[in-house]
């Protein structure tokens, strides 16, 4: 049968109350009954328990983010598997139980936060994060439900590798969990691995939200709002921000990841600035592609090569001279004539121009096979429901209004690189997807 109240795990953890549902399974409030206190116990559904690949990186992920010792992450204190009347052995974690409100309950209630308050948190949660990102983790699904704010102002980060254990298991029937769509990173959205940046972006999307109130994508489903992440700017944030608050924001919800800031401690770094006055640093960006690449200078065989062919002397490498008082001049460049110049520049725009119409017609050659040989493919989006959340237990709302009013919605796709296959028909052949919106029972 499914966890209820009275039932113990494993002889040791005895569940009470159940705190919230989501996408993974249950999370309960419980008492370990060998040391005498309350924890929080997470009970994966059975799709996942009776996985054996994802239950391995699970076991692992558990014993990796047990080791992170931060004040901002919620601890791991155990892992464990049992027999659940006859159901077959049930993976659970055993996590911390803190006296806290998730942020988006926060944000339900007041709207938005002060610019004090919602400064502070970027800058305790881009700190939490540092200490997975250093450790080689990323969260992945960094949200408001998956920050906790005690009474004292003190920030928890939960939930740490989860949605990682999940991205690296094979599909199932049911699809695979990316992330939630309205915190979503654009690479996530198409795919692709995530990265500290990643999760840097989605904290960028809490930040936005906590400071003007509203999310900057929303949509009638998990599958719009994705596509929103991945091709549209975010509605400018309210003028009455500060011109560095806004900034600083922008910055971060850039879609390259390459320009964003590279981790969890840059971002909070640059929280920290904006925070003492000053503008947001940039990010340290990566080169970028397209670059001239350094001229090579030709070796002595490939001189003599050359000049085979050609009929001359190969060019002697010129030497560099100590500098002198007289000047000599330079020798003279040779010129064209403006009817000489006109006929290059011509020249060189129709070749441009034919190879742009070689490439058209590859790839549409290669865009009707693809449509030919190919069936289109199914995005499934699923809405989570959870049960109310109780200000005094650790668990994330995996569902639940945002501070627009909108519901947070898991995104689920049946291919990694389904929505980048997607981008080509979301303007006119948007109709030709398979898309539908589900809650699981």
């Amino acid at each position: 049968m499914s966890p209820r109240v009275g039932v113990t795990l494993s002889g040791r953890y005895r569940l009470q109350r159940l705190i919230a549902t989501g996408g993974m399974g249950q999370v309960w409030e419980g008492v370990d009954s060998r040391l005498g206190r309350r924890v929080a116990v997470k009970v994966l559904k059975a799709e996942y328990s009776t996985d054996a690949e994802f239950v391995e990186r699970f076991r692992a992920e558990a014993r990796t983010v047990a080791m992170l010792n931060h004040p901002g992450i919620a601890g791991v204190y155990d892992y464990g598997e049992t027999e659940m009347d006859g159901e077959g052995r049930t993976a659970y974690l055993v996590m911390e139980l803190v006296n806290g409100e998730p942020l988006n309950s926060v944000l339900k209630r007041t709207g938005r936060l002060s610019l004090r308050h919602a400064l502070d948190m970027l800058e305790q949660t881009g700190r939490a994060l540092q200490v997975a990102h250093t450790a080689g983790l990323v969260h992945r699904d960094v949200k408001p439900g998956n920050i906790l704010i005690t009474p004292t102002g003190q920030v928890k980060l939960t939930d740490f590798g989860i949605a990682k254990a999940v991205d690296a298991a094979p599909v199932t029937q049911t699809g695979m969990v990316m992330g939630t769509a309205q915190y979503i990173a654009p690479e996530q959205a198409l795919g692709h691995d995530a990265t500290a940046a990643s999760d840097v972006y989605s904290l960028g999307v809490v930040g936005y939200e906590s400071l003007s109130g509203k999310r900057p994508f929303t949509g009638d489903g998990a599958l719009t709002v994705a596509m929103k992440h991945i091709k549209e700017t975010p509605p400018p944030l309210p003028a009455d921000l500060p011109p560095n608050v806004r900034e600083l924001i922008e910055i971060t919800l850039v879609k390259n990841p390459g320009m964003r800031y590279r981790s969890g401690g840059a971002f909070a770094d640059a929280v920290a600035a904006v925070r003492s006055g000053r503008r947001p640093p940039r990010p340290n960006q990566a080169p970028t592609i397209g670059r001239a690449a350094p001229t090579a200078v030709p070796s002595a065989a490939q001189a003599r090569a050359a000049a085979e062919l050609t009929g001359r002397a190969p060019a002697t490498a010129a030497r560099p001279r100590p500098a002198t008082g007289s000047h000599r001049t330079p020798p003279p460049r040779s010129s064209f004539s403006s009817g000489q110049r006109a006929l290059l520049w011509a020249a060189g725009v129709l070749g441009a121009l034919a190879i742009v119409i070689a490439i058209l017609i590859v790839l549409n050659a290669q865009d009707r096979r693809d449509r030919e040989n190919q069936p289109p493919p199914t995005i499934t989006t699923t809405i989570t429901e959870t049960t109310p959340y109780s200000p005094t237990a650790m668990a994330p709302q995996p569902t639940s209004p945002g501070s627009d009013g909108h519901a947070e919605e898991q995104l689920r796709v049946t291919r990694h690189d389904v929505l980048a296959s997607a981008l080509s028909a979301w303007e006119p052949g948007f109709r030709q997807l398979t898309a539908s919106e589900q809650t699981p029972q």
